[in-house]
């Protein structure tokens, strides 16, 4: 998969992971993604700052499941 967004992880040690994840611009992204949506449907500017991390995870293993293929 060939997407800015996410890549093999890489420790330190230069172990490369098998499965695919989010980066850090992709995480980025979806936060600011997140929050935009909130205060797109409440009108109120900055209402899903630091208010968003539940649903930010909750996306990410969906986004996992999908980009690894894994059954839900």
């Amino acid at each position: 998969m060939s997407n800015k967004y996410v890549e093999h992880y890489v420790d330190e040690d230069g172990r490369v992971d098998n499965k695919l994840t989010l980066t850090s611009e992709g995480f980025l992204e979806l936060t600011e993604d997140i929050e935009v949506i909130v205060e797109k449907f409440t009108g109120v500017d900055g209402a899903g700052f630091m208010k968003c991390a539940q649903i930010r995870e909750d996306l990410m293993d969906l986004i996992h499941e999908i980009i690894n293929e894994e059954e839900a």
